[in-house]
Formats: C-alpha cells, sequence, structure tokens
C-alpha cells in the first residue's frame, strides 16, 4: 500500500532517517513525499537531502504547511519545545510521536485538535526489522490507523495495543535491542575467554541468535517447548541453562523490563502529563 500525501518528520535523527530508509525501499512514498526539519543540525537534513532526495527545511511551519501526516521523532525531552513550536499549526493532521513516554492526553492537549497516533518502534528500524507498537488518540479513524500502519510497517512488523500498555512494550520491545546485544556481548566475551578468536565468537554467536529468531518466527511451537527440545537431560545445554537460573536469568529478564516500564511512566510524569 502506498501513501498519498506529504509525510514531515519532526527531528532527523537515527530513528527518521531509519523511517525515510524503509519507507523508500518499500515503495511507500516517492521522495518527493518526504520532508524533514530538526532543531540546529544543518549537517543533519543536507545529508538527507543529499542521500535520500527528500526536502529539508528549517522552518517547522514550512514543513507542516507541506505536510498531511506528521512524525514526531524527537527525545522526549525535546518534546515540550516541539510541541510548543506546532501548537496552533497542525489542526486536523494525523500527528503520530514516537517519544518514550509522553502520553496521548498530553499530546492531545498541545496539538488541538490535530489527530494523535503513538508509536514505540525500536531501533531495528534501522534495517527494516523494528517491533512497533501503537496506540490510538480520541480522534483516530480506521483510515488514520491504517495510514500508520502502512508508515511503520515499511521498517518491521506492527501491532496495536490500547495505550496503558505502551510502557511495557517500550521496557520488551522498545528497548529489547539492547537486551539482545548485551546478551551476544556476553557470549563473545565467553567465548574468547575460553580460547576462541574474537570474530570467530562474534560470528557464531550472531548466527545463534539469527537461527534462534528464525525457528521460533517459523515455528508454531512455544519458545519453551522448542528449548525443551534442545535440552537433553544430562547435556550440556541444561548444563548452560542451569547456570543462568543458578544466577537468575529470568528474573534478571523479568526486573529489566519492568524497569525499562516504569522509566517510561516517569518520563511522563516528569514532562508533566
Amino acid at each position: 500500500m502506498s501513501v498519498t500525501g506529504v509525510i514531515g518528520f519532526v527531528g532527523a535523527g537515527n530513528m527518521a532517517a531509519a523511517m525515510i530508509r524503509g519507507l523508500l525501499s518499500e515503495r511507500v512514498v516517492e521522495p518527493d513525499q518526504l520532508w524533514a526539519t530538526n532543531r540546529s543540525n544543518d549537517v543533519r537534513l543536507q545529508g538527507l537531502r543529499e542521500r535520500y532526495g527528500v526536502s529539508v527545511t528549517r522552518s517547522k511551519r514550512e514543513l507542516v504547511d507541506a505536510s498531511s501526516v506528521l512524525i514526531l521523532a524527537v527525545k522526549p525531552r525535546d518534546m515540550g519545545d516541539v510541541l510548543a513550536e506546532l501548537a496552533g499549526l497542525v489542526s486536523g493532521r494525523l500527528v503520530i510521536s514516537v517519544a518514550a513516554g509522553i502520553p496521548l492526553r498530553t499530546l492531545e492537549s498541545a496539538l488541538g485538535d490535530a489527530v494523535v497516533i503513538r508509536a514505540m518502534p525500536n531501533t531495528s528500524a534501522a534495517v527494516q526489522e523494528s517491533a512497533t507498537a501503537l496506540a490510538a488518540g480520541a480522534s483516530v479513524t480506521d483510515a488514520h490507523l491504517a495510514m500508520a500502519e502502512t508508515i511503520f510497517r515499511a521498517v518491521g512488523d506492527v501491532i496495536t495495543v490500547d495505550e496503558e500498555l505502551l510502557d511495557v512494550v517500550t521496557g520488551l520491545s522498545g528497548s529489547g535491542p539492547a537486551y539482545v546485544y548485551r546478551l551476544i556481548e556476553a557470549m563473545i566475551h565467553a567465548g574468547t575467554e575460553l580460547g576462541l578468536e574474537a570474530p570467530l565468537a562474534r560470528r557464531l554467536a550472531i548466527q545463534t541468535l539469527v537461527g534462534a529468531a528464525r525457528m521460533l518466527e517459523e515455528s508454531s511451537e512455544d519458545p519453551g517447548e522448542l528449548r525443551r527440545r534442545v535440552t537433553s537431560p544430562g547435556g550440556t545445554t541444561m548444563a548452560g541453562l542451569r547456570a543462568l537460573e543458578d544466577r537468575g536469568f529470568a528474573s534478571a529478564i523479568r526486573e529489566a523490563i519492568g524497569r525499562a516500564a516504569m522509566r517510561a511512566r516517569e518520563l511522563a510524569d516528569e514532562f508533566g502529563g
């Protein structure tokens, strides 16, 4: 499905660049349907224009006037300034925020009669493998939601959830790539400490992750069942899993997701939501 109209990115960082690349790669839009602006980094804007052929501007008013959909791809700490600049300019437009923790009620209050959706993608959008959750504001229609799904499907998988679940999504999949990178980092370090050359340990660890993820994706089995299938009684895998569980592996993951979700809620409080 293609998108008609112009998509304007407020913010030109890594997430905006990943989404622009995905939208163009999947032919959801053409370059002349994409605009971008940011607070102060002209080099970043020019880089997007030269690499992707998108339009760039230093004026948020110009970007809003050109766009039918706005994506607020800024950090939570910058959202207050952005909302103040956009107040009164975005009437009737679809506005999608990818900032963690900033609630719909805050966005809707600041933006008047704009149509607002919150989205929580993750950094795997850079390789079009993001897991993105959407939460719809009060005035969102099925057509608006379909538009948002089309946009984010260009960079991976998309689901829709109630907003009350979005902080948990943030803790699980929004922050999740970092947990996976830490696991792979630890596996590589263990391999090298036990005698493998670093490039070989890295290659084996990454392929192990890719293969396990592919097995889960292509199988209807529960991950616990797949784990049991490769865990022979008294075997090497059982010995390794016992070491993990003895050190609280599952509870550590639960705490990591819980703390990240709590931090997302704290961001809302700090912002005034």
